[in-house]
């Protein structure tokens, strides 16, 4: 059953999962939904009561006026969260996240330090951010050429696919790319996703600092074979870590959240101290 929460001119719909003494806020990829956290309840839905939250753009959840014009900034998330955590009735939060909705979560590590417990993240967006992303979203010419390139999607694709035909991008990236911008809804909401989203650029270097400091009990997963997000950026992530058993390498691609995820999940949880 879906459910809303509306504050600070944000109103997002999300849906719960598990039964657990703690609760986890949890953020889907873009295009997925809340229903991706179901699929982990075996692993997780012991030890928490999962609200899994659907972006902006993403079905029902909806962002003011406002909002939608300058982005949400740091400060309204911060209030957001802190409102829904009064709403549930709990004093502390664990986080999950995957892909772009690991950006969310690593940056509510930074703005409510206090109030995290446990951190799993999925191949999360936000540790290192594309200089593309930044043109693209923080600059006016950026927006007027992705503006342009989304009236005109076939000739983005050819240029896309001339690089993917040289190597210059790689085949599963071009793939991704493909079926991110395939309708004209989909572009759409992928631009307004990432506008509404582009000032709570994680700083990953305090977020490190946070962890240790916290001693916060956090996982990293990431696939071998990722071409959109690689592993690369969190081994790179893990060394400013005092515990470098946080990093988890997977055999697969892009797509970790599925039911052989809930194996692992569960092993790290096995770890002394869990």
């Amino acid at each position: 059953m879906s459910l809303f929460f509306e504050s600070e001119g944000i109103a997002l719909e999300y849906e719960i999962f598990g039964s657990g003494e703690k609760a986890m806020f949890a953020f889907h990829g873009f295009g997925d939904g809340p229903e991706m956290f179901g699929i982990l309840e075996p692993s997780l839905g012991k030890r928490y009561t999962i609200y899994a939250f659907n972006l902006p753009f993403h079905r029902g959840s909806t962002i003011d006026k406002e909002t939608k014009m300058y982005g949400i900034d740091p400060v309204q998330l911060k209030k957001y969260f802190k409102n829904f955590l009064w709403h549930v009735h709990f004093s502390y939060f664990s986080l999950s996240g995957y892909s772009i909705g690991g950006k969310v979560a690593l940056k509510l590590i930074e703005i409510l330090p206090d109030e995290v417990q446990d951190v799993f993240l999925f191949a999360p967006d936000g540790i290192k951010i594309s200089p593309w992303y930044r043109f693209v979203t923080g600059t006016m010419i950026g927006k007027w050429i992705y503006g342009r390139l989304m009236l005109h999607p076939n000739r983005f694709m050819s240029i896309v696919n001339g690089f993917a035909s040289l190597r210059i991008v790689h085949s599963g990236t071009a793939n991704f790319i493909r079926s991110s911008l395939d309708t004209e809804e989909k572009r759409k909401r992928i631009y307004n996703t990432w506008m509404c989203l582009r000032l709570l650029e994680p700083g990953t270097r305090r977020i490190q600092k946070i962890i240790n400091e916290k001693n916060l009990n956090f996982h990293l997963f990431f696939g071998k074979k990722d071409k959109v997000i690689p592993a690369s950026i969190g081994k790179k992530f893990v060394k400013g870590l005092r515990n470098k058993k946080s990093l988890h390498l997977l055999e697969a691609g892009h797509q970790l959240v599925k039911e052989s995820l809930n194996a692992e999940i569960s092993l790290s949880l096995s770890e002394p101290g869990k």
